[in-house]
């Protein structure tokens, strides 16, 4: 049997991680809840770029609701330059390596100018939880390697539980917290189908030098993380679209050589038009990899068991994108735990300190 991944290894984390943080959430939220509780922003801009904008995109609807008001998701320099009607903003700034240069430099602008700014970071003393006016720590252990995953999802799930408990909406936030349980106690089977899946099709997706992920509504988020780590750890081209998108022009490269991945949703019109899309693809010769949270008359799916709630369904898909991703990135024998260009953040000057992902010897 071949020896697991790093990448898989913290793939692997992630089903008591999620339950470690639902148990613990009291703990995690209490300062956060005793200085904003109170606090009814008329608007939540959460900042982050690259998976922490995706992150942000995921938790979105929780937020949405427990607030009662519109949450906006900008990377760093669309929030630094975006002019946003709301007199009472939070701010949350999201970066797990807590030295992303954009980000801080954007903590410290709203900070200067009297905003309340929330970092959710994996290093509190890091320069952007340093300039913050609170710093939520992001309770996953060690991650040592630049395609995140399980820092992802407890992003996901930390912005969720920070939200919950200031909710004002008592049954909605009880009904969401069962169903954050729902989903713990699913993680460990979804897991597993998610690793056959993966294995069953890896000869299927190997050849394909440039995959698309289509993802819709509440999945759209994690439709592009997804992307971000197929990306990452095989070194290919990786598109995203959301389904409404896709249908509108981009359907024209679909032959032969195109291989679909989507995210199907559980009920309402785009799943019975995104049903539509697979059985065209398909008689046009293209691949298709559907996941979905519910079973479908496709033998080829990857069928998921569901919590039961739309907003949740992002952190099942991108279990089952993640896997793929490492199982494709380990046949290829991809070493993902090391950064391809070493200097790459010197150079831009992205990063404050580098990556914590280590650099090939």
């Amino acid at each position: 049997m071949m020896k697991s991944t790093l990448l898989q290894e913290y793939i692997a984390q992630q089903p008591v991680l999620w339950r470690a943080l639902l148990d613990s959430r009291e703990e995690i939220t209490a300062e956060f809840s005793r200085r904003f509780g109170g606090f009814q922003p008329d608007r939540v801009i959460l900042v982050g770029s690259g998976s922490s904008h995706y992150a942000a995109l995921m938790a979105r609807p929780v937020l949405e609701h427990a607030w009662g008001t519109e949450v906006t998701c900008l990377v760093p320099s669309e929030a630094a330059d975006a002019r946003l009607t709301a007199a009472h903003p939070l701010y949350f700034a999201i970066s797990q390596s807590g030295v992303s240069t954009n980000t801080y430099d954007l903590v410290c602008q709203l900070t200067n100018a009297g905003r309340a700014v929330i970092a959710v970071t994996e290093q509190p003393n890091s320069p952007v939880g340093l300039a913050a006016s609170l710093s939520i720590p992001l309770r996953i252990g060690t991650e040592r390697i630049g395609a995140k995953t399980k820092g992802v999802t407890a992003t996901v799930l930390t912005l969720m539980l920070l939200a919950l408990s200031v909710c004002q909406d008592k049954s909605y936030g009880q009904r969401m917290l069962q169903a954050l349980d729902r989903l713990c106690r699913n993680a460990p089977e979804n897991l597993s189908r998610s690793r056959a899946w993966s294995h069953a099709h890896r000869n299927v997706f190997l050849p394909f030098r440039h995959l698309y992920v289509l993802g819709c509504g509440n999945s759209l988020g994690a439709a592009q993380e997804g992307a971000l780590k197929l990306l990452e750890t095989n070194y290919l081209p990786v598109s995203c679209y959301p389904l409404d998108e896709y249908i509108h022009g981009i359907q024209n490269a679909l032959d032969g050589d195109a291989c679909l991945l989507c995210l199907l949703p559980s009920q309402g019109p785009d799943r019975d038009r995104m049903l539509r899309l697979v059985n065209f693809s398909k008689s046009v010769g293209a691949c298709c990899g559907l996941i979905s949270p519910s079973d479908t008359d496709q033998p080829d799916a990857l069928h998921l068991l569901d919590a039961g709630e739309d907003a949740l369904q992002s952190l099942e898909f991108l279990l089952a994108l993640q896997t793929l991703a490492a199982e494709l990135s380990a046949a290829r024998g991809i070493d993902s735990s090391h950064r391809r260009y070493s200097d790459f953040f010197s150079i831009m000057g992205s990063k404050m300190e580098g990556d914590i992902c280590q650099p090939k010897l």
